[in-house]
């Protein structure tokens, strides 16, 4: 096998240009000068609220409010239209009636702005009618040249000391920090400034992107990806543009800034309509779980965990390893958190001996000294303090969880709270991460204020607090990881593969036969058992005997996905007896079908016994491309649904981290003294379908499986396989 890498191979997707066609932002997050067109003079409202928001927050900028009614408004002299305003002005803020809003767009044009933030709502969100206007607005952006945030968004806030831009109507201005914030909902966009203000969490900018009709989630990563400004990226997301940008741009940003996202809409229908294995475990959002896995995007399922996950990145220093160490004034906190430390991926740490005899020292005689440390409810700020330091100078501890609840009226939370802070400080510069859980009432939080002022992350519960530190030992791993590459496969006969695929589109149909599945794995060399098919129960006796026994026999018609639900599949066949027996009750299972199957044969083919059964397959999204899949093969794939998917095409380091993600790895490698399968050769494997899928986009659909792997590359085969194909523009070989 040849392996180069994909961009000399002809058919192989080429790497994405992750600038072609971005937006640029600065006239939006950086602005010299603004317009508020719709600005109004009357308190509560968007338009002046707004204008309040840039004044109150210190724009370092003229502010022209436009109202055609005003003269003065907070002040400042007001124009009649955005035409009159006498300076020029970067950028306009559109908060006027929808049916006014095309106007301003055209006014905005011919004042040569640059870019615009349109408020305005009742567009693609309310209908047909909304989503015309929508269109129309999008071609006159284009048309003139500018940029848009929205429609139907909050605003865009940059905290820069240059800059100091609050154009939202957000009631809380928000703190100065280094997180860029992207939501794509602006219900959610007051909520979120008001929380991440609460928990002492800085933006370094926010964008409400709104129904991002022009800016998308891509342009305004590429902005953060060189922001200095900025450490960490928090996103919520509800749909994509470009995928294959996304990727790049964030594969590239996540090697220096974390990227954590909320996408909503985890749930999808379209996997009943699924013929194959493959397309019925791919359902739309493992489209979304296999571009994120592939980035290293961290994602998470609400916005509370975002949170939780943004003041561990924002406030600590990534873990080296996965060793934790607990200390606990209570029993059932230590257990919970323990329990999360196995769950999430961790490893409970095993105390230096040096630790042990320094907790002996200062604890009760009825405490516990091992991980978790159980302190007991006579522990106070003192002991809480020396632990927690203890715990952060051991050498075999790489993270600490601190985990208070309030025993008595004489232990306080602000007292522990202070002697944690205390320990932490003194110990900085081990550049160990502690992060922290106050069980305490709601009516006492001072404990939790003066963590967050110090920089401590503070949860509600021990699991949160355990999984936020599990998060930042997978982006370390993450940024570990060596780059990929992409190989290309130069033993292949493309030109045979592109016959079979020819020729059955050719025919009108899309379902290949078996022969034709086989003829096209033969010629992209993957190993494939050899196999008769076989039209009469003539043929039979005759064929099984050149092959010898035993064998297994295989219903083959176009009509039957899976072979075993209909009982046709038949295996260890020893004698001509029992082939022919075998025969017949396919024959009469078939008769039994309905709709009835007017064409039908067999395949018959050696009985393989061992090895270990792995599916691999493809799978075809609208908006994503290809997927690729391997999991956990035979009858029971849909059931158990150990698989792991990834975009294609697959780089090598994909392959084997989607293989080690299986829950039946431990199988793979070999347990209770069994070989191992051929794991490089099945990495192979995967590397060898991504690329068939991006050569041959014709395929929408296909499963291998089983395929068997065993301990030597020569025994591994493709017992059986199905493969669909659609039309489509590209031939490209």
């Amino acid at each position: 096998m040849s392996q180069v890498k994909s961009a000399a191979k002809p058919g192989l997707r080429r790497p994405v240009d992750a600038t072609k066609n971005l937006r640029n932002l600065d006239a939006i997050f950086k602005p010299k000068s603004i317009a508020v067109i719709g600005a109004s003079r009357t308190p509560e409202t968007i338009g002046h609220t707004i204008v309040k928001n840039l004044v109150d927050f210190g724009f370092n900028g003229p502010v022209y409010p436009v109202n055609p009614k005003a003269k003065f408004i907070r002040s400042m002299r007001a124009y009649r239209s955005v035409l009159e305003i006498p300076d020029e002005v970067d950028m306009a803020i559109v908060c006027v009636p929808k049916q006014l809003a095309l106007q301003a767009v055209d006014d905005c044009g011919r004042k040569d702005i640059k870019a615009v933030i349109m408020i305005t709502a009742g567009f693609s969100e309310t209908g047909t009618k909304g989503a015309q206007l929508e269109q129309q607005i999008f071609e006159r952006i284009r048309q003139y040249g500018m940029s848009m945030i929205g429609p139907n968004c909050m605003g865009v806030i940059n905290t820069d000391a240059g800059v100091r831009m609050d154009a939202t109507f957000a009631s809380h201005l928000p703190l100065e920090g280094n997180i860029g914030f992207l939501s794509q909902s602006g219900a959610l966009g007051v909520a979120i400034i008001e929380r991440a203000t609460s928990m002492k969490l800085g933006l370094s900018s926010f964008v409400s992107l709104g129904n991002h009709t022009d800016v998308s989630v891509d342009d305004c990563l590429a902005f953060w990806k060189d922001d200095d400004l900025t450490e960490l990226v928090l996103l919520y997301i509800e749909s994509f543009g470009d995928p294959h940008r996304f990727v790049t741009l964030t594969r590239e940003m996540n090697r220096k800034k974390p990227i954590i996202a909320v996408k909503s809409g985890r749930t999808a229908a379209g996997a009943k309509a699924a013929s194959s294995h493959t397309a019925s475990l791919a359902a739309s959002d493992v489209s979304v779980e296999a571009l994120f896995e592939a980035t290293g995007v961290l994602r998470v399922d609400t916005v509370e965990k975002l949170f939780d996950y943004a003041q561990a990145f924002k406030m600590q220093p990534l873990p080296q390893g996965a060793r934790i160490g607990i200390v606990s004034n209570g029993g059932g906190p230590a257990i919970l958190a323990t329990d999360a430390v196995g769950g999430y991926g961790l490893e409970m740490a095993e105390f230096s001996e040096e630790t042990r005899e320094k907790l002996r020292k200062v604890l009760a005689e009825d405490a516990s000294i091992n991980n978790p440390v159980d302190m007991i409810a006579a522990a106070g700020a003192k002991e809480f303090e020396l632990v927690a330091g203890y715990l952060l100078e051991d050498p075999n501890i790489d993270a600490v969880v601190v985990l208070f609840t309030p025993p008595r009226a004489s232990v306080t939370a602000k007292d522990v709270a202070n002697g944690i802070v205390n320990t932490f400080e003194k110990n900085r510069d081990r550049r160990k991460p502690i992060v922290c859980c106050f069980l305490n009432r709601e009516d006492e939080r001072e404990g939790k204020i003066i963590l967050r002022n110090a920089g401590v992350p503070v949860y509600e519960f021990p699991e949160a607090a355990v999984q936020s530190l599990a998060a930042m030992y997978r982006y370390r791993k993450m940024q570990e990881r060596p780059v990929g590459q992409v190989i290309g496969f130069e033993d292949v006969d493309r030109k045979k593969v592109r016959k079979i695929i020819d020729g059955v589109l050719s025919s009108g149909r899309s379902a290949l036969n078996r022969n034709e599945v086989f003829d096209l794995l033969r010629a992209w060399r993957f190993p494939v058992i050899s196999s008769d098919l076989i039209d009469s129960r003539e043929r039979l006796v005759k064929a099984a005997k050149k092959m010898k026994y035993p064998v297994v026999l295989k219903l083959a018609a176009d009509e039957v996905s899976h072979k075993s639900d209909v009982g046709g599949i038949k295996l260890n066949l020893r004698n001509e007896a029992e082939l022919l027996e075998a025969y017949d009750e396919v024959a009469a299972n078939v008769a039994k079908l309905t709709p009835k199957i007017k064409k039908w044969a067999v395949t018959i083919e050696p009985m393989i016994v061992g090895g270990r059964e792995v599916v691999l397959g493809v799978s075809s999204d609208p908006l994503f491309g290809k997927l690729i899949m391997v999991g956990m093969g035979g009858i029971y794939v849909e059931v158990l649904k150990d698989v792991a998917f990834r975009l294609a095409p697959v780089a090598d380091v994909d392959a084997r981290s989607m293989v080690e993600s299986l829950r039946g790895y431990p199988i793979l490698k070999g347990i209770r003294g069994e070989k191992p399968v051929h794991l490089k050769y099945l990495n192979e494997q995967i590397e060898r379908l991504s690329a068939l899928a991006v050569e041959f986009p014709e395929i929408s659909e296909m499963d291998m499986n089983p395929v068997l792997f065993f301990s030597k590359k020569e025994q591994c085969m493709v017992v059986d396989a199905r493969m669909n194909v659609v039309p489509t523009e590209s031939k490209e070989v």
